[in-house]
């Protein structure tokens, strides 16, 4: 079957219909009947336009530029191979590519010649620097653990993905690696945005390694449940959080750099280099479910909040390092709601490092917020747990250091930032 659109311009045709009055007379009318012109593409006309549905194995051409009219389904069954060096844009705000579950997406670029998502208006040297929301984003669902049974895409309900279970958690949706994407996150409604890349009940199955993530204007990586794993990860410029996990997400997530640029709240639970949740009260105490990514070898410059926890998540910290240039809600680690320490699901399994280069961090409120974004009167916050009464919640084996460079973090040198050939900063 074709997977690119095809535009066909049908030619009128002239019927002559005889008539045969009254009194023998003859007289011969012209009807011409008319085929509507299609609709003129969104897309520039270098663009190849994929189809809005892919229903059968696709491999695309790396010397083709492809465009995306709005949303793009990879249909379940279905493998699309994106060789590297390929670029593919969304040609409107409203354009994202969505792999549904039981569908893949092969798209292993290389460091020379990385695979590229994008805006239309990069590829036609339109966008601004770290320019977001240009087009929506890439979207991975999966039918591995997540909590419920009938979950569905915040930014397009029409993709349900998840199970209760966990006989897919070992589903592959394919291979990502040296991708690149940018000028990500349209606002489909009120706090519906699409994210750069977005993981919904994706299996450990699935490769995700070496991935760059430039001008988002929502998270930069959202995971809801699976068991993927990703190595290597750059995130510049995603205005709200940097990695969120949610609704029992549990895989590695190792050598991550961070760089905060514009984001939406400076505040100390928003916008944060790391969110962790689940939905509220679903989770009993030490549930193995719990939401608990590994995140190892991380480093984070932000602006925003560092670590931010709620609703029975958990996580695992090892090598973690944030650096803050904040001088007003410089918390570093805040809970959203009363119930995260219920699961005892988070540990600081190796170094733990937070540093302001603006003001003087402590062991106190200055570092762990003593409030809660969402049940402020609660006397469990993350002074109490991390401070007060440490080891409730902590693992022991890990140390904690506040204003300190006692962690080395990620080696920010080995992690490719998005740029073709080298592991310099792609020019943004």
């Amino acid at each position: 079957m074709n997977n690119f659109k095809t535009i066909t311009l049908s030619l009128a045709t002239l019927t002559a219909l005889t008539l045969t009055g009254c009194g023998g007379s003859n007289s011969s009318t012209p009807t011409t009947a008319t085929t509507p012109a299609p609709a003129a593409s969104v897309c520039d006309a270098t663009l190849t336009v994929l189809d809005a549905v892919i229903s059968s194995d696709l491999t695309l051409d790396a010397s083709k530029t492809y465009g995306m009219e709005g949303k793009v389904n990879v249909k379940s069954g279905v493998t699309l191979t994106v060789p590297a060096g390929t670029t593919i844009a969304g040609c409107t705000p409203a354009s994202f590519m969505v792999v549904e579950p039981g569908a893949k997406i092969n798209a292993i670029g290389t460091q020379a010649k990385p695979i590229v998502f994008t805006s239309q208006k990069d590829v036609l040297g339109q966008s601004a620097p770290n320019r977001a929301g240009e087009w929506g984003g890439l979207v991975l669902a999966g039918n591995a653990y997540t909590h419920y049974s009938n979950n569905k895409y915040e930014a397009d309900e029409s993709v349900l993905f998840g199970s209760t279970g966990h006989t897919h958690d070992g589903e592959s949706s394919g291979d990502l690696e040296y991708v690149l994407i940018k000028h990500s996150g349209y606002e489909v409604e009120k706090d519906k945005e699409l994210n750069g890349l977005s993981l919904a009940g994706v299996g450990s199955g699935t490769t995700l390694k070496n991935i760059a993530i430039i001008g988002g204007l929502d998270d930069g990586v959202e995971i809801w449940g699976g068991r993927v794993n990703i190595d290597g990860l750059y995130v510049y410029n995603a205005q709200d959080d940097s990695v969120d996990t949610d609704l029992g997400y549990r895989g590695t997530i190792q050598n991550v750099l961070v760089r905060q640029v514009n984001v939406d709240k400076t505040n100390n639970h928003d916008s944060a280099g790391m969110e962790f949740g689940n939905d509220h009260n679903t989770i009993v105490t030490d549930d193995s479910n719990a939401t608990q990514p590994n995140m190892i070898n991380y480093t984070a410059y932000i602006k925003g909040g560092g670590i931010s926890l709620k609703d029975d998540a958990g996580v695992r910290l090892s090598n973690v390092k944030f650096i803050s240039a904040k001088t007003t809600d410089t918390q570093e680690v805040f809970y959203r709601s009363a119930d995260v320490v219920d699961t005892h699901a988070v540990h600081v399994d190796g170094e733990l490092c937070f540093k302001d280069t603006a003001v003087i961090l402590a062991n106190d409120s200055t570092t762990y917020s003593a409030t809660n974004s969402k049940d402020a009167s609660t006397t469990k916050t993350a002074l109490t747990d991390w401070v007060t009464t440490p080891g409730i919640q902590m693992g022991a084996s890990g140390s904690i250091n506040v204003d300190s460079t006692a962690c080395s973090g990620v080696d920010e040198a080995s992690i490719w930032k998005g740029k073709a050939g080298t592991n310099a900063p792609l020019e943004q």
